[in-house]
């Protein structure tokens, strides 16, 4: 199995399952002491969004998301602005997710900005060329790789 590159992009699918669930945020923990993890202010947003919508009072949880979000670089969108019709063309063309959806081409277009592998939950991803894990396979990488201080 290819290793990750060394920075992974982030689908706000994986920061709201590290606040709602048990699994995902220590795996959050554990990629971002091995590679730098990065996503758009836009999934940023989304994330506490979904983390609010989902939860009944949701200031705990909102703090959480806050936390698990300093550990990832939060890019602008202008950034990568130029190449989001071309990420939103190859996200519709995809057959993996068989639905079209042109929603994630802001992670897409961040990805191919910063030559960045993607961690996501969904399937969109998929059968775009482009590299992407799940968080199983992302810490089994991450995990046979020696840490960053033993190199």
């Amino acid at each position: 199995m290819r290793q990750p590159s060394t920075s992974v992009i982030v689908d706000a699918n994986i920061v709201v399952s590290a606040v709602m669930g048990r699994k995902t945020g220590p795996a959050v923990n554990v990629a971002a002491s091995r590679v730098r993890l990065v996503t758009s202010a836009r999934a940023a947003d989304e994330a506490v969004t979904v983390v609010t919508r989902l939860t009944q009072d949701g200031s705990e949880e909102r703090l959480l998301a806050a936390i698990y979000l300093q550990q990832i670089d939060i890019i602008p969108d202008g950034d990568y602005r130029t190449d989001l019709p071309k990420a939103a063309a190859c996200l519709q063309n995809a057959v993996a997710s068989r639905n079209g959806s042109t929603d994630d081409a802001h992670l897409l277009a961040l990805a191919w900005l910063l030559s960045a592998d993607i961690w996501s939950h969904d399937r969109d991803f998929a059968g775009t060329g482009w590299p992407s894990w799940s968080t199983a396979n992302l810490l089994s990488c991450l995990a046979a790789e020696p840490a960053p201080d033993t190199v």
